[in-house]
């Protein structure tokens, strides 16, 4: 079955062509001109989508050897949460495609189809497993009992762990979005030089707060801090913060697998930690790579897969509207059902 999936949650506007869960071809196109302005702007991200998109669709087809749409099965676009602007072109462009070829249209979870980049591999995930989500926009911790029960077991009550970076990074002139350059950064410094406290440290508590840490970051930075060595020592906060109290309720939960997924997963320090963890533990893990980590239209295709393998007659109502903000305890792949 062949699945033409778009992403747009942000400022990533991305198509991908897939036969079940395998890509055949992607594409991926990262807005630069939001830099300049500290951040994303919702207003301008939402207008390069429109210019963006139908390119992408295009070089998909003809580099599948494909020249209409009327070859898709189903059509699957993320349908939130995200920036309202900016999932309305892919959301809007997706139904009308699949109205106007007939087809069926699936509205995807985003925050769902992140996890669900494990998905269909050869590698098999082994539940119960512990999962974390890690990105701009989200940290969240998840218990998966199987690809059809997931379950929130906890976020931050602020800040993304991604955000706190990307403005960090910003602070010590970095640029925006800062969170690789601070990542680099950071191979140079000594965390040892700078004192950042450790907000909501308690592992056991499956809650994260990070504004407190932005706010201590700023005040060393303010105080003449290295900049180097503020980011190593940031860094090791963070991630000391998301692998230990991973790491405690894969124990608590008798977990087989551990799960990683969200943009910060790029995180080179954060891969390793999570490697040795799960490694003296003994518990398989699944990391994305790196560039399937960032926003994607990959994982909305496999998560649509997903949904199909389970009901292949799945469709998602052309009434489907972008959602801001997703709530709830229970996570599925299906954004509008």
């Amino acid at each position: 079955m062949r699945i033409l999936a778009v992403e747009t949650s942000c400022d990533d506007t991305a198509v991908a062509l897939l036969d079940g869960c395998s890509a055949i071809e992607e594409r991926v196109f990262t807005q630069q001109g939001h830099s300049k302005h500290g951040g994303v702007v919702p207003e301008l991200a939402s207008r390069s989508h429109m210019r963006i998109l139908p390119g992408l669709v295009s070089d998909i087809l003809i580099a599948a050897g494909m020249d209409s749409l009327e070859g898709i099965d189903v059509f699957a676009a993320t349908a939130g949460p995200g920036l309202t602007g900016s999932l309305l072109v892919g959301l809007t462009w997706s139904k009308a495609a699949a109205w106007a070829a007939g087809k069926r249209f699936l509205g995807i979870n985003h925050l769902a189809a992140h996890l669900y980049i494990h998905y269909g591999q050869k590698r098999q995930v082994a539940f119960p497993a512990a999962a974390l989500l890690v990105s701009g926009g989200h940290t969240s911790l998840f218990r998966m009992n199987s690809w059809q029960e997931i379950l929130l077991l906890g976020s931050t009550r602020d800040d993304a762990a991604g955000e706190a970076f990307d403005k960090t990074a910003k602070l010590t002139g970095l640029g925006y979005p800062g969170g690789a350059a601070l990542d680099v950064a950071a191979d140079s410094g000594n965390p040892e030089n700078c004192s950042l406290p450790s907000p909501m440290p308690d592992p056991s508590l499956p809650e994260f707060s990070f504004s407190g840490l932005k706010t201590a970051a700023k005040l060393l930075w303010e105080g003449g801090a290295d900049r180097n060595d503020l980011a190593a020592s940031f860094r090791r906060t963070v991630v000391d913060l998301l692998v230990s109290k991973l790491m405690y309720q894969a124990e608590k939960l008798e977990a087989k697998s551990v799960l990683a997924a969200g943009g910060v997963i790029a995180n080179s320090l954060l891969r390793k930690a999570l490697r040795q963890e799960c490694a003296a533990r003994k518990l398989e893990l699944f990391l994305p790579d790196k560039e399937h980590s960032t926003d994607n239209a990959l994982m909305v295709g496999r998560a649509a897969a997903a949904i199909l393998e389970r009901n292949p007659e799945a469709s998602s109502p052309l009434s489907c509207n972008a959602f801001a903000r997703w709530s709830g305890s229970r996570l599925s792949p299906v954004g509008c059902p």
